[in-house]
């Protein structure tokens, strides 16, 4: 929930920005609707399983986390007990990864795929929102310099 607590913040200030007076709505539409997207690949894949529980959040703290990435892809992202900041995009492409490997290895009893599905969700949902976010996203990773 700290991870929402600082993306979500910044999601309240872009979307505030780009919808006057309405950013509150795209929010909440953002995370719930994540929430419910990210869970339906989970609902189908063990449909079949009654004994199969999964609950949570994730899938749409992971949507408002790429969103934040689409719109800042080079703010930094720190992880705990890692004293260097990541750039967003380089972030979330290792999660990205990460996220669809440990969904197809099931070693654990995390919804790895409520995380991919919920990122996938909140950079579909920004490009439909804002198609403009398209270019700058790419203008600010071809400007940044990295070291």
């Amino acid at each position: 929930m700290i991870t929402l607590y600082f993306f979500g913040r910044n999601m309240e200030y872009v979307l505030d920005y780009y919808f006057e007076g309405v950013g509150m709505i795209y929010y909440l539409v953002l995370y719930f609707l994540g929430m419910a997207v990210a869970d339906i690949p989970t609902i189908i894949k063990y449909r079949d399983h009654p004994n199969y529980n999964s609950l949570g959040a994730s899938g749409a703290v992971s949507a408002v986390l790429f969103a934040s990435i689409l719109f800042n892809p080079t703010n930094k992202i720190y992880l705990f007990f890692i004293p260097v900041g990541i750039p967003g995009y380089i972030f979330g492409i290792l999660y990205l990864i990460y996220s669809y490997y440990q969904g197809k290895k099931m070693a654990d009893n995390i919804n790895h795929d409520a995380h991919l599905y919920g990122a996938l969700f909140g950079i579909v949902f920004s490009i439909l929102i804002q198609p403009s976010v398209v270019p700058r996203f790419f203008d600010q990773i071809f400007s940044y310099q990295l070291f």
